[in-house]
């Protein structure tokens, strides 16, 4: 047996990771060989991303990301950003002179999301091994890559943002572990500027970030460096990106949905208060609890004098009966308590154990080992309650949960090593089992216990999906060019795999189409 205090270097080294990503990239190219050959993407979003790459290599303005086959001859206003569609363009411009666009198309969309993922698994690897020992770093990056809330947003064709936003979550939360203040404080900046400018979605995970730097400087003034080059990273690089973004710089309308000029200036106003505090405050406390107190509270304020709209959210001001026939229907941007049980417990699962993983770890840990501890549970139970209100964040909840849950496996495997009873081996294997993939076992105990039925109703939704399937709507392409009304989720197919035009999709900017 290895002597558990000697290094292994095939475990430890590079070799051992890129093993071990090379057999999960594998492993999804293979499952997902049906989206990657049609380039279908997983759903709506998928879909129109690949329309508006086409649409951006062919010649639209970086700046325009009008969609103009949809809601013709006026165009659909979009919210997204064009940083995301960089890499998969790069790729694009590299293998269609060898290969042609379709395959370009697919190299593009199979590397970045694994690329995407790869990292992950190295960053989750790295914070496990940091809180843990090298055994929980492997755990961790063997548990991202079976983790199906994480694998839903970054399998091979998956193009859409969300990707991108789980990595700068967890990039974020990284350099909260690396021991140089000033690169540590600079790229957490920099990837929270970048997580907002993707989608304001990341707001509420971005407020955590810095009410946890803020709550760090006024216990030790000592923190002051991290948070003030995590704020001069974090305004500069969200100035640049909207200055870069929008043709009409700090001109352009305000939208609830995407970083707009009240949210730069609340921004601004923050950062005027914070670094001069961080800098003259010093050991008076009082004075470091009231600047945290005046910049938070007046960069809300002048967001709310300048954008009051906003105050109900992004889809606050929409269309009614799109609201009512639409937006109430998607179900990924509402609480828990709207999801069936099944998904709800299959995707929960894996971030409410960590939490309690975390609980554990740290009820037995060293006073020496709480402080870094403390950091990772911190952010697991903000992002697990942050999911419970809105479901769709599941997948940054799941990957902070992991190097919490690894910690503790490492630590139920030592004891399965010293243990000689086999009743008790068996019981650790099994809670160890468990803690590795416990939505997959939820979701497989809870398809044995319902009854399946082939009722009509289920073999009607099969033929719908068959009519909609991308291979279905690339026969439409036959037909003479047009505008078609069609299903909010049919249209990006339909844009994708043809060359006709759509009146609507479920994109809300569009939402007079989308109430026609």
């Amino acid at each position: 047996m290895m002597d558990a205090d000697k290094p292994n270097i095939f475990l430890s080294g590079q070799l051992f990771r890129l093993t071990l990503f090379g057999l999960f990239s594998f492993a999804l190219i293979a499952a997902c060989h049906q989206q990657i050959t049609s380039r279908a993407g997983w759903d709506p979003d998928d879909q129109l991303r690949l329309v508006q790459l086409r649409d951006f290599l062919n010649g639209q303005s970086w700046f325009d990301t009008t969609q103009y086959r949809m809601n013709a001859p006026d165009g659909a206003p979009m919210h997204w950003s064009r940083l995301i569609e960089l890499p998969l363009a790069l790729l694009v411009l590299i293998f269609r002179p060898l290969f042609g666009q379709p395959v370009a198309e697919m190299v593009a969309g199979t590397v970045v999301p694994l690329l995407l993922l790869g990292s992950i698994m190295y960053m989750l690897a790295r914070v496990a091994a940091h809180i843990s020992s090298r055994e929980a770093g492997i755990l961790a990056a063997v548990m991202a890559g079976m983790s199906t809330p994480l694998l839903v947003q970054l399998r091979p064709m998956r193009i859409d943002h969300h990707g991108w936003q789980i990595g700068m979550s967890v990039l974020a939360l990284s350099t909260l572990f690396w021991p140089g203040v000033r690169k540590a404080g600079i790229i957490l900046g920099i990837a929270l500027a970048i997580w907002l400018h993707i989608s304001l979605e990341g707001a509420p995970m971005s407020a955590a970030f810095f009410l946890y730097l803020g709550w760090q400087w006024i216990a030790n003034p000592e923190e002051a460096e991290r948070l003030s080059w995590t704020i001069i990273s974090f305004a500069t690089v969200s100035l640049l990106l909207f200055v870069g973004t929008q043709a009409d710089g700090m001109l352009a309308p305000t939208y609830c949905d995407t970083i707009s000029p009240p949210h730069i200036w609340a921004i601004g106003f923050g950062a005027a208060i914070m670094l001069p505090a961080l800098r003259f405050v010093g050991d008076n406390k009082i004075l470091r609890v009231a600047a945290v107190v005046v910049a938070a509270a007046g960069a809300f304020a002048l967001l709310v004098a300048q954008a009051s709209e906003c105050l109900n959210g992004a889809f606050g001001n929409l269309d009614p009966l799109v609201r009512e026939y639409w937006y109430a229907n998607v179900k990924e941007g509402l609480p828990i308590w709207h999801q069936d049980m099944q998904t709800a417990l299959a995707l929960s699962t894996g971030a409410a154990i960590g939490v309690v993983s975390w609980l554990m770890v740290y009820r037995k840990a060293k006073p020496a080992e709480r402080g870094k501890l403390l950091t990772i549970g911190f952010f697991a139970a903000y992002s697990f309650l942050l999911s419970l209100l809105v479901f769709r964040t599941i997948s940054v909840a799941a990957a902070y949960a992991a190097p919490a849950t690894a910690a503790l496996i490492a630590s139920l495997f030592r004891q399965y090593r010293e243990a000689s009873i086999p009743a008790r081996r068996i019981g650790l294997v099994a809670a160890m089992l468990f803690l590795m993939v416990p939505g997959a076992i939820i979701a497989s105990l809870l398809k044995v216990a319902v009854v399946s039925e082939k009722s009509a109703g289920a073999k009607a939704e099969k033929a719908n999906d068959a009519c909609e399937s991308a291979s279905s709507v690339a026969a439409m392409g036959s037909l003479r060019r047009g505008n078609i009304i069609a299903p909010f989720d049919m249209g990006p197919t339909i844009l994708a795999q043809t060359q006709h035009s759509v009146l609507a999709s479920s994109h809300h900017r569009n939402e007079r189409a989308m109430h026609d």
